[in-house]
């Protein structure tokens, strides 16, 4: 839980960061895109708008070749004069040495276009257009500059983004462990009280119920009363042993050493399953509920088998004690693709409500109030745990026409290590 508390902080402030950063680099790309853009057409527009003398006429059959000297400009440009008759007057060049043809194509390309101003892709050019007495008055402007201002401007901003952002995950790390530390302290002294209460809980219990067998093996002299609440004694005790129980599990579980003395060995899980139906179904019977089982053969695992057996044990006394009555209780084991397996428990009943289907996996939570005398609320919760500890996942489903469906999911036992399940007892 630590774990995912130190991410989920790490996770929301590279969320911000990254958010921060694409905020502040479409600022910085629109601003840039609009101001050069701006000054093309500014540039355009006072191109057109002057008065230039007359070069020489220009036609597609012209085999001259021609060029300007270059001015200091800003941008470069160059602006055209088309008459009436489809010739071709170049009156101003800060562009530098133009082909004839290529001339004739642009501005041909251009007249074609219905907007009097836009972009010639191909060519890498800005247009302007105005209609004159004679004709056509068309400027031309260089957007390469353009091109490469933006292209250099978003290498930058991806560089300058990437070492922000691995600089930010890097500090998010150190800041989600010094924020997580105090939850961490507490957790871990929660964890060793409900530890230590537990052990010390037991003692006191042995020595209650022992005093009662004692009591009601040597009890002749008792009346009927009196034997009545020696056996309400015996029952209390016994619940609350359980509990006890349950609770050291839980904290055996959760230990930070847990995962090192975690057994893992072979484990015929088709043969245990299969076992643990034949436990369950007449105790469902009794419960007025049948069992509909469908077990797929020979599927084998790597874990502990004790655990195992406990989660599938916890699943099926969950529907024994929710189930409706009378009604089906469906058990399937079948492989998930080739890699994993998948335990399914499914049951008739009062559908759970969505927004508590994760939290019927805390400990001491119940999504059926009516029903709190049936447990502590704790055997899901367990069943998590050790699903977590085999590399699964636990989760349930539910819906009025389905009902309540619960998940198990595990990696399936490596093709190669098989023929060591067969001599692996469980």
């Amino acid at each position: 839980m630590i774990q995912k508390l130190r991410w989920k902080f790490v996770l929301i402030n590279m969320l911000i960061v990254t958010a921060i950063l694409v905020s502040i680099g479409t600022v910085m790309v629109v601003s840039t895109r609009d101001s050069l853009r701006k000054d093309s057409i500014n540039l355009l527009r006072q191109a057109v708008s002057e008065d230039f003398a007359l070069s020489w006429p220009l036609t597609p059959n012209d085999d001259r070749g021609f060029s300007f000297e270059e001015e200091d400009v800003s941008l470069p440009y160059f602006t055209v004069a088309v008459g009436v008759d489809g010739t071709t007057f170049l009156l101003d060049n800060q562009f530098g040495t133009i082909d004839e043809d290529e001339l004739v194509d642009v501005v041909a390309l251009c007249l074609a276009e219905q907007s009097d101003m836009g972009l010639l892709r191909s060519y890498g050019l800005r247009y302007m257009r105005v209609s004159t007495r004679t004709g056509w008055r068309i400027a031309f402007a260089d957007i390469s500059q353009e091109r490469s201002t933006l292209r250099s401007l978003y290498i930058t901003l991806l560089f300058i983004s990437l070492g922000a952002l691995a600089a930010f995950f890097v500090l998010s790390l150190l800041l989600a462990r010094w924020a997580v530390r105090p939850v961490e302290r507490s957790w871990a002294q929660q964890r060793q009280f409900v530890s230590d209460a537990s052990h010390e809980l037991k003692t006191p219990l042995s020595v209650i119920v022992s005093n009662v067998d004692m009591l009601q093996e040597c009890g002749e002299s008792l009346n009927d009363r009196e034997l009545r609440w020696l056996d309400n004694i015996r029952a209390s005790s016994d619940q609350m042993t359980y509990l006890v129980e349950e609770l050291l599990t839980l904290a055996r579980a959760e230990n930070d050493q847990s995962g090192k003395e975690l057994v893992k060995e072979a484990v015929p899980l088709s043969d245990l399953v299969t076992d643990e139906a034949l436990l369950f179904e007449p105790i469902l019977y009794e419960a007025g509920k049948e069992l509909d089982d469908h077990i797929t053969e020979n599927l084998l695992v790597t874990g502990d088998p004790g655990k195992l057996r406990r989660l599938v044990n916890i699943l099926l006394d969950n529907a024994r004690k929710y189930a409706d009555s009378p009604s089906v209780v469906s058990l399937r084991l079948e492989p998930e693709g080739t890699k994993r397996v998948r335990l399914t428990v499914n049951t008739k009943g009062e559908p759970i409500p969505h927004d508590q289907l994760e939290r019927i996996f805390e400990r001491f939570y119940r999504a059926d109030q009516a029903r709190a005398s049936e447990g502590f609320g704790l055997g899901l919760s367990i069943a998590s745990q050790i699903a977590q500890e085999h590399g699964g996942r636990l989760w349930a489903e539910s819906s009025p026409d389905e009902g309540n469906t619960f998940l198990f999911s595990m990696p399936r036992l490596r093709e190669e290590n098989k023929v060591l399940a067969g001599h692996t007892s469980y």
